[in-house]
């Protein structure tokens, strides 16, 4: 665990963990936030806490087996940003999985460029095998997220059209890697 000051707010940063199993509800009200604002992400209905809390058992069991990493950042005991990277099975395990979700209020801050540097560095060292490709789907509205994946070294390789529903309408998949 580490806390750091972002823009003059204090913000704590550390690993999922078993005891986050008895404060599921912190991390629904996060994910549904995001949802309610409608945010850039691919969920798009409320989640249960059945489903969040059989969803943290499920993160919690691939991070002991060494195929996923996962970190997040609180402010006042309150969710506002997590990610991770997820390794691929079969004959994609050298691929890890990339996701990060920052709550409003906390964007464009340098959070993100914190966490994902820190995610990077945790899925060398923590996955087994250890990942040569990081990849991940963003939208193609999504600018701030792709300048910053951008900084990271990461490249667009794939839009794939029509593959996410936004706002009523159907719009392109953004498909960016990064080689370790």
């Amino acid at each position: 665990m580490v806390t750091k000051i972002i823009n003059g707010k204090k913000i704590t940063i550390r690993k999922l963990s078993k005891t986050d199993l008895k404060n599921v509800k912190k991390f629904q009200d996060f994910i549904n936030s995001l949802i309610e604002e409608e945010a850039e992400i691919l969920f798009n209905t409320k989640i249960s806490l059945k489903e969040e809390k059989k969803w943290l058992g499920e993160q919690l069991q691939r991070i002991k087996n060494h195929k996923r990493v996962f970190l997040l950042a609180e402010r006042d005991n309150k969710v506002i940003g997590t990610t991770g990277v997820d390794l691929m099975r079969g004959r994609q395990n050298h691929v890890g999985g990339f996701g990060i979700t920052i709550k409003k209020g906390y964007r464009g801050i340098g959070l993100g460029s914190y966490l994902i540097g820190e995610i990077i560095k945790l899925a060398k060292k923590g996955l087994k095998p250890k990942p040569k490709i990081i990849r991940l789907s963003v939208f193609p509205t999504n600018k701030p997220a792709l300048a910053l994946y951008k900084k990271f070294g990461f490249k667009k390789v794939a839009k794939i059209p029509k593959q996410i529903q936004c706002k009523g309408k159907l719009i392109d998949e953004i498909i960016i890697l990064k080689e370790l």
